[in-house]
């Protein structure tokens, strides 16, 4: 298994990824634009331009996990002007049959040293409130500032835990 950086390229296969993983994590949770295949290509494409999110500053990075020249998940991460931090988790994805292995705390380690080499200090991440995967976030010490919102005001911290 390797980090690579995901690019334009790998569109189709992030976007399969996305789906799987919700379908296979949460499927009670999703509508059907959260697993419709050109609306998610297209948030991709978008994001991929620099086009969204609109809170978004230049700068944004995707890490994806890949096994057998096979994308299992993915992390991507970009500096912000949301709540006052300076980069949010964008998305974050990993196949169920690898979830609970450390491959998604090296994702966030290497989004994070990514971050600080842009002199981010904080970070945060919107979440569904019914998302059982929020408590990836808290373990790693993510406080919420709202129900669909957590947040690490210092990313060294999380880095030392990491």
């Amino acid at each position: 298994m390797e980090i690579q950086i995901a690019t334009v390229d790998d569109i189709e296969e992030i976007t399969r990824v996305e789906i799987e993983s919700k379908l296979q994590s949460f499927p009670l949770l999703m509508e059907a634009h959260d697993i419709d295949f050109e609306t998610r290509a297209y948030r991709w494409k978008t994001w991929f331009a620099g086009q969204s999110p609109v809170s978004a500053k230049p700068g944004r990075a995707m890490f994806k996990m890949v096994d057998n020249n096979q994308i299992i998940g993915y992390l991507a991460i970009q500096l912000t002007s949301r709540y006052n931090k300076d980069a949010e988790i964008q998305s974050f994805y990993l196949l169920k049959p690898y979830q609970r292995s450390g491959i998604g705390t090296l994702l966030l380690k290497q989004a994070l040293n990514w971050a600080t080499t842009l002199n981010a200090q904080s970070l945060c991440v919107g979440i569904a409130p019914e998302n059982p995967y929020k408590a990836f976030y808290l373990k790693h010490g993510a406080a919420f500032i709202n129900p669909h919102w957590l947040v690490w005001n210092d990313v060294s911290l999380l880095k030392e835990q990491l």
